[in-house]
């Protein structure tokens, strides 16, 4: 584990100058239709980190567009009738997207893999192909830059990525940061948000169960009071993903469970 975590961490690194990189060539590639404009008649897939991808872009437009999973919408192919549908994989072998490419190819106006693998069998199945680019380390690790990029390419459907210049100073106050959090492997980590949020919560647990092998837990803020607060124990840990300054809800949550001396912390 110690290898895989430092690995993680170097590929983060890398970030910090891959992501304008590659917001520079995403600016290159022919816009959306006009039609498509915000993220009208499209509709984003994945499984695992990439299905947090597709719903973050859901979430992103402003709900113009939409998202699911892909083994629902083999089941369910008429979803895409029409519409604009983006396949977002990084490896390319995702058995449900490629079936899922292959039952919608006849119904959707267009398929657009987005993919870091463009002789994959998938890139071969779709009309279109969005290359995802970034460095990896030597080792396979859990998807850290593929997820990010994942997110770019996606939101570059929808809007116009703004040009980023410098993140050198957030990526260190991030690290700063993390060097404070300590996962307790015998405890359950609740990850809660609300709006774009949410989605990072479901990509935080994936980290956590495939870095850490430990319990894990995604929730919108709302529902969690509902539900997951029910089982929650003094060794758990709850980290609450506040939506921007107006989400109270968030604050207000982290508020109750600290006078109850449950360990938590909002960001």
């Amino acid at each position: 584990m110690p290898g895989t975590v430092e690995s993680m961490g170097l590929e983060i690194k890398y970030q910090v100058e891959d992501i304008p990189a590659y917001i520079d060539y995403l600016s290159t590639l022919p816009p959306p239709d006009v039609s498509e404009l915000n993220g009208c008649r499209c509709v984003f897939t994945g499984a695992g980190d990439s299905y947090a991808a597709a719903l973050a872009a859901e979430i992103y437009s402003g709900y113009r567009s939409s998202s699911t999973d892909p083994y629902e919408l083999s089941m369910s192919p008429w979803i895409v009738d029409g519409k604009h549908l983006y396949l977002i994989s990084v490896s390319g072998r995702t058995r449900s997207n490629i079936e899922a490419a292959r039952m919608v190819k006849s119904r959707a106006a267009k398929v657009t893999a987005i993919t870091a693998g463009v002789n994959s069998i998938l890139a071969r199945s779709c009309d279109d192909l969005i290359e995802l680019k970034y460095r990896s380390s030597e080792y396979l690790t859990p998807g850290t830059s593929s997820f990010t990029m994942s997110l770019l390419a996606s939101y570059s459907r929808i809007n116009p990525l703004p040009r980023i210049c410098n993140l050198q100073n957030m990526y260190d106050e991030a690290k700063l940061w993390a060097a404070g959090v300590n996962i307790d492997p015998e405890s359950t980590t609740f990850i809660v948000g609300t709006g774009l949020a949410y989605p990072f919560a479901i990509y935080c647990k994936a980290k956590i169960l495939e870095v850490f092998g430990s319990k894990a837990q995604a929730q919108l803020t709302e529902q969690f009071s509902h539900m997951e607060l029910f089982s929650l124990n003094r060794r758990d840990f709850t980290i609450i993903l506040q939506d921007g300054r107006s989400d109270r809800t968030a604050e207000n949550l982290h508020r109750l469970l600290s006078e109850k001396s449950y360990r938590t912390v909002l960001l």
